[in-house]
């Protein structure tokens, strides 16, 4: 059994707190980090995270992801956020969250938020990420939109939190993007896979990315990583 800093090294050899600390900071003076004027608005499970209702069903339609969505007028499509924080982190910029709010709700559907989980971050860090992304998944739903909620997971530490203010069964989604990094990577994946199933007992998992084999009772709809195959086309 590996620590979660032996982890840490396996995973991210680079990692670097200073550096990590530094970005954070930077992040939180440019994005306002606490938000209170859509916090005080909630819906809030007794942990005080934002609860996001099942969604029961299967998009029939094709995955947009959301920076291609705000320039999109196919709205048929459902928007995924299985893209690099940076590329979706302006929705919770007081400047952007009301106009980009009501641009998701007009499409077919949207996955919440994928905001990072990874061993470069605290728990508190982590903690933030899961509520901004069950926050506005609530908010989309109060104005009428379609919300699956997309779940993620870091070291088992996350298993505490990363499942919070979503109710059993339904529809959820996962990523594999990086899972098949390396070996640590992978089992941690697993895990999460088995503590997904044994917290919420999804009916169907939307998994975006590579296909890994998962032992679950639940539906599983796969979605290829439509810009890594671009590219390993290319190479």
């Amino acid at each position: 059994m590996f620590s979660e800093k032996e982890l840490a090294r396996m995973i991210s050899p680079t990692l670097s707190k200073k550096r990590n600390h530094a970005e954070w900071e930077l992040r939180k003076r440019r994005l306002g980090v606490v938000r209170a004027d859509i916090s005080k608005d909630l819906i809030l499970s007794d942990e005080g995270c934002p609860i996001i209702t099942p969604y029961f069903g299967i998009p029939e339609s094709p995955l947009v992801d959301f920076k291609e969505a705000l320039s999109s007028t196919d709205y048929k499509l459902w928007v995924h956020f299985f893209i690099d924080d940076v590329n979706f982190e302006q929705i919770w910029n007081p400047k952007f969250t009301e106009r980009d709010i009501e641009i998701l709700v007009r499409f077919n559907g949207t996955f919440t938020p994928d905001f990072t989980l990874n061993p470069c971050l605290s728990q508190w860090q982590e903690q933030f990420n899961v509520f901004r992304s069950r926050a506005i998944g609530q908010i989309v739903q109060r104005r009428g939109g379609n919300v699956i909620p997309t779940i993620g997971w870091s070291f088992r530490r996350s298993f505490d939190y990363c499942f919070c203010g979503l109710s059993e069964g339904g529809t959820v989604a996962i990523s594999t993007n990086g899972v098949l990094n390396n070996v640590v990577s992978l089992r941690l994946f697993l895990e999460g896979v088995f503590e997904l199933e044994r917290h919420l007992r999804p009916e169907v998992i939307i998994i975006y990315g590579d296909k890994v084999e998962l032992r679950t009772k639940a539906q599983q709809i796969w979605h290829p990583n439509m810009h890594i195959t671009h590219i390993r086309k290319l190479d």
